[in-house]
């Protein structure tokens, strides 16, 4: 009885668990650039005269099983900016005024990312989660008359493991001052500056 009463447990946990690991049809995320975090090196300097601008990229690849390749998904019900991704841009002509501790908001509206993985040979999320990821790349400039200044260009890999990146509210966006780049934060620093862009990725149901 004892035997029965067992082997009726590992089923039921063998069936959760695969219940646990298994695809929905359709996986979705929505990304988005959520702040900028204007913070300087030395508080003395006041680059309140000073105007930033930059341009986001935002892609999603995932490994077809079938063929071997690295498929990019393309945005759903919006179109991309241009080449290679572009999700958002600051124009050189019209550049965000920073200060210290200053805080910008950035995009508006998010980006749906959305895909069937069967149709790349998934069974698993774990699998997917593993060779699926988001390629985030930022850069910035500050403007002057005749050669902009690049305060840096930053590059991130997040995976679907580690895809799940709430926005943050403006008080916590403020307290990013010194943590190091890591999913969710891009970390700038150059001489004076010390800027941070603060993105979002969130699975969706």
């Amino acid at each position: 009885m004892k035997t029965l009463k067992l082997s009726v447990l590992i089923l039921v946990f063998t069936i959760a668990n695969s219940f646990a690991q298994s695809l929905p049809e359709m996986v979705k995320y929505d990304f988005k650039f959520d702040w900028l975090a204007a913070h300087t090196i030395n508080q003395n300097i006041n680059v309140g005269t000073e105007s930033v601008h930059g341009i986001g990229y935002c892609r999603l690849f995932v490994k077809n099983k079938t063929t071997g390749n690295e498929d990019q998904i393309q945005p759903t019900g919006f179109k991309y900016i241009g080449n290679y991704g572009r999700v958002f841009e600051v124009p050189r002509n019209a550049g965000m005024k920073v200060s210290n501790g200053n805080i910008k908001s950035l995009m508006n509206t998010k980006v749906r990312f959305q895909f069937e993985p069967a149709k790349y040979g998934y069974k698993t999320m774990k699998e997917l989660e593993d060779n699926a990821y988001f390629k985030i790349v930022y850069e910035i400039k500050v403007y002057k008359p005749i050669n902009d200044e690049i305060v840096g260009k930053q590059e991130v890999i997040v995976f679907l493991k580690d895809a799940k990146v709430p926005a943050v509210t403006l008080n916590q966006a403020k307290n990013t001052t010194n943590i190091p780049t890591r999913p969710g934060y891009m970390r700038f620093n150059k001489a004076k500056y010390n800027l941070g862009i603060v993105y979002s990725i969130v699975p969706v149901n």
